[in-house]
């Protein structure tokens, strides 16, 4: 069964794993370096990890822009746990947590490839293709 844990807590286990995640998908995989990985907002930011039967499989973090507005970002799989839906899970969670704390608007900078992802779950492009970390992405926008 799939759960989830959120933290703010940079030292909890759960933000441990989520930097697991994220280095094995951005800087081993999209070598994407680490000093744009892993940023100043980390401490500002609700991390959510998705574990199956105890293993974490997934994560996002929400950074909140003002007191409707939250940013979404770095959103990661595993790379032997994709396909199984747990990215789907994973955003609707994000956004029950930020519904939670009067979030009505959310955004996010998309990769190109998983633009489809994003817009099955409702969110629009809204902006021109653009290069972060080397890697073509999207602005997408979505209301609540």
């Amino acid at each position: 069964m799939l759960a989830f844990k959120q933290t703010r807590d940079t030292q909890s286990s759960t933000y441990q794993d989520s930097i697991m995640i994220r280095r094995l998908v951005f800087i081993e995989e999209q070598n994407v370096p680490e000093d744009i990985e892993i940023d100043e907002n980390e401490a500002a930011c609700l991390h959510v990890v998705a574990y199956q039967n105890d293993k974490a499989v997934a994560t996002a973090r929400l950074y909140q822009l003002d007191d409707k507005s939250f940013k979404v970002q770095r959103v990661a799989v595993l790379a032997e746990e994709r396909g199984k839906h747990y990215g789907n899970h994973l955003l609707l969670a994000l956004e029950q947590a930020g519904k939670e704390l009067g979030g009505e608007r959310f955004i996010l900078g998309a990769q190109s490839y998983a633009i489809p992802f994003y817009e099955k779950l409702g969110y629009v492009i809204n902006s021109d293709e653009y290069l972060e970390a080397g890697i073509p992405h999207y602005d997408m926008e979505k209301s609540l």
